[in-house]
């Protein structure tokens, strides 16, 4: 009996450092919570740690706030109204959270904050006065920034973005799956991992997932500590970037590849002008995606290597199409009047 299921790759929650105002608690300078759909998505799905370095360090809710500033060329973390200089005790209390920080795979922080913002936060050029001369990470941010390069970070306002939210995403899944692996310290798991994200690795960076092939097959049968380490230390390379659609393409060609001789005549030819449709910018990334896992449910014999070009996340995770399927765009037109109204009998 023909399999048609794409093979499953159980999930690892990932464990994420995240901005304790973002959805979780009241602790926003001015008292608020801050709504961010991606982290109430995520709740049922990852394992947070919730972490407000402003609080942290004593102030209040609701409290002063607080601004980065130029002090002879060095950066200060000062509170205008009090003059409070709180730059000892924010790096005191950041180097503490990180020399304490278990194995994270990912960061999710509140956007312009001068703590925890990781991006375009203000520089000002005086205590009370200043002007903005600069633009940098936060106090908190920078450290995190600088010690954990390679991994899976997102500011709130960026995750309402589909497709840096979707790279995020994937990004963190697989970070938290190679932290499993890690754990198991089972190198039979190790190529279960980089079977199963074949082609998701193939997508966004071919020569690194060469690379991660050659390792696991362990032609010079190297011990498993070297090999995961040497594993660890190249992975995260491979989502340096997003995938571009000459990069999807290729994969698109190589699945056809693969199958084409499983198909009749008029499926060669079906297939063949939906991934030239994408090459010229007629069809969605979604759409051939979706064209694809049903080819390869129905003729691939290697199914589990798509399993994570197709379900890098849980698909509970996917939010509406930013287009308006099924809206009613006749709703809103005035109903005709009696006498324009075509009477059928």
């Amino acid at each position: 009996m023909v399999d048609y299921e794409i093979p499953e790759y159980p999930y690892t929650k990932p464990r994420i450092v995240v901005s304790k105002c973002l959805e979780f608690e009241n602790v926003r300078y001015d008292g608020s919570v801050i709504h961010c759909q991606t982290v109430r998505n995520m709740m049922q799905f990852a394992d947070f740690i919730k972490v407000c370095p402003e609080v942290e360090i004593g102030l209040g809710v609701p409290r002063y706030p607080i601004r980065i500033v130029l002090v002879d060329g060095e950066k200060r973390l000062i509170q205008p109204i009090t003059l409070s200089d709180l730059t000892e005790k924010m790096d005191n209390f950041t180097d503490t959270f990180l020399k304490e920080l278990p194995p994270v795979d990912g960061f999710i922080f509140k956007s312009g904050s001068p703590t925890i913002g990781m991006r375009d936060i203000k520089i000002y050029s005086d205590k009370v006065k200043g002007l903005v001369v600069d633009r940098g990470n936060g106090f908190f941010a920078e450290k995190i920034l600088r010690d954990y390069i390679d991994y899976p970070m997102e500011e709130d306002d960026r995750l309402k973005n589909n497709i840096i939210r979707h790279h995020f995403l994937t990004k963190l899944f697989a970070f938290a799956d190679l932290r499993k692996v890690k754990e198991s310290g089972s190198i039979e798991k190790l190529k279960q991992f980089n079977q199963y994200n074949h082609y998701l690795f193939r997508l966004y960076n071919h020569d690194i997932s060469l690379k991660l092939d050659e390792l696991v097959e362990n032609k010079s049968s190297l011990k498993f500590d070297a090999i995961l380490k040497e594993y660890e230390r190249i992975m995260p390379h491979i989502f340096s970037r997003e995938p571009k659609s000459n990069e999807f393409i290729d994969v698109a060609n190589e699945t056809f590849l693969n199958i084409v001789s499983s198909l009749n005549i008029v499926e060669e030819k079906y297939l063949t002008q939906i991934i030239k449709k994408y090459t010229d910018n007629r069809l969605t990334y979604d759409a051939l995606l979706e064209i694809l896992k049903f080819y390869v449910m129905r003729f691939s014999d290697s199914k589990k290597e798509y399993s994570r070009l197709f379900f890098p996340y849980p698909e509970e995770l996917k939010t509406e199409s930013e287009t308006e399927r099924d809206r009613d765009f006749w709703a809103n037109f005035p109903i005709a009047s009696e006498q324009s109204k075509v009477h059928l009998h």
